[in-house]
């Protein structure tokens, strides 16, 4: 992919855009267009510029039905993924569909972490004013729906260390019970958010006190645990527990190889929160890329057991209303996609020790409709686990083929090991993931 990267007039100009009226920035939008084909990249720390507008506005794109999720998801792959490009850049941006006056204010403006991802004026988080302090009340954050529940979400950009204390505030005053938090705290040696909790013992930021109880360390995420407590005027608020699941496994460039780790990320949010809490925290660098991407998996997954149908397209125009920009490439737009599609075709396969003799049992008494026994079953969805040929690209190379014992049998492209040499580089070898994460122990054929 390439990126174009707009002149720094624009850039400066755009900084301060929350200044200029509806007509001046249509018309900076338009200029970005011409300039920039996927507008701000959140990977890319110091370009912050609008998207774009969409190219095709009057392009619908209708709900799929499940029965046809494969094969919509393998047109939209085919040609280098043309058509999820062209879907993806049909999306409305968003801007103009609110102001962002309070995110724009002299007193703010230093609070926000990219001058141009801000929160709309009519969906921003609100915080408790503190009298005395001119825009104690603001916090980079939007609140976002799920898939028939308001408010279901919050978006919020990652912390700085000027922030912090508004970000514990907001926990305590949203009655939060879950942060979901999908960068690290450094990528590619730039801060891309603040680490706003303690490793051992207590903090105190500003009057919230926040003290780490537990840390569980997994392949592709890490749970904190902490006991939260208001600190105020008239005495200390009761305890209360909030639980951050930290994913770890997102890479520094794109989006995952598979959405296998993501999909169990979300089914262990699911389980931590609470019924009764309030919004889950969603929070990345900016707060509009991964954070969309895991909103928008979440509502269509539930979309996808209530309709047998998801509307991908049709949701994310929706929340972009409520906060801009939500999905920054077509790369994690697809991602989406896929990730339903592996939900979809072979369901929630992890079990828990306990269960397992249970579930084998059962697997050994079932039959299908086609008289398979459940454990046939289980094995035929296996194998018709599909991987896209151009995963597989350096594999079936001409120079390669004749290194290949068995042709149905090719290592997928960014699991290969590679010879440090300039010629004849190819092993059919791949590296083992230890349960969806980085690679661990290399496989070859015989």
């Amino acid at each position: 992919m390439v990126l174009f990267l707009v002149s720094a007039a624009l850039i400066s100009n755009s900084s301060s855009h929350g200044n200029l009226t509806t007509e001046q920035r249509k018309d900076l939008v338009a200029s970005v267009d011409k300039k920039l084909p996927n507008g701000f990249l959140e990977d890319q720390e110091q370009t912050v510029v609008l998207l774009p507008r969409s190219p095709s506005p009057s392009k619908r794109y209708f709900p799929i039905p499940l029965d046809s999720l494969e094969e919509e998801f393998r047109l939209r792959m085919a040609d280098d993924g043309k058509l999820f490009r062209e879907e993806f850049n049909s999306l409305p941006c968003g801007f103009g569909c609110g102001t962002f006056e309070e995110a724009s204010r002299e007193e703010n403006r230093e609070k926000n972490r990219y001058p141009n991802i801000l929160p709309y004026d009519h969906s921003r988080v609100l915080l408790s004013h503190i009298d005395g302090y001119m825009g104690s009340d603001y916090i980079n954050a939007s609140y976002i729906d799920g898939y028939k529940e308001k408010n279901k979400f919050i978006a919020a950009q990652g912390s700085k260390p000027e922030t912090v204390g508004d970000f514990w505030r907001m926990v305590w005053e949203q009655k939060s019970a879950t942060i979901v938090m999908l960068t690290n705290t450094r990528e590619r040696k730039e801060e891309k958010c603040y680490q706003y909790w303690p490793e051992q013992g207590c903090w105190v930021y500003g009057c919230v006190r926040v003290a780490m109880e537990d840390v569980t360390v997994l392949v592709d995420y890490t749970i904190r645990k902490f006991c939260v407590q208001h600190h105020a005027a008239d005495g200390c608020r009761p305890p209360r527990l909030v639980t951050q699941l930290h994913f770890t496994s997102w890479p520094d460039f794109g989006v995952p190889l598979s959405p296998i780790g993501m999909l169990k990320f979300l089914k262990k949010v699911k389980t931590v929160n609470p019924a009764h809490a309030g919004p889950i925290i969603v929070h990345c660098s900016a707060g509009v890329g991964r954070t969309g991407t895991f909103t928008v998996i979440d509502a269509m997954m539930d979309m996808l057991h209530a309709e047998a149908r998801v509307d991908v397209f049709g949701f994310v125009s929706r929340i972009r209303k409520q906060r801009c920009q939500l999905i920054q490439t077509d790369m994690q737009y697809s991602f989406i996609y896929q990730a339903l599609l592996e939900h979809y075709l072979y369901g929630d396969t992890e079990l828990d020790i306990a269960s397992l003799e249970g579930h084998l049992h059962k697997l050994h008494n079932t039959h299908t409709q086609m008289d398979r026994v459940g454990l046939e079953e289980e094995f035929r969805k296996l194998t018709n686990v599909r991987t896209m040929k151009e995963n597989m690209r350096t594999g079936n190379l001409p120079a390669n083929m004749r290194k290949n014992r068995v042709l149905q049998i090719i290592p997928c492209e960014k699991r290969d090991i590679y010879l440090y040499k300039k010629i004849n580089h190819f092993l059919n070898y791949v590296w083992g993931g230890g349960g969806g994460g980085e690679p661990s122990l290399p496989s070859a054929t015989s």
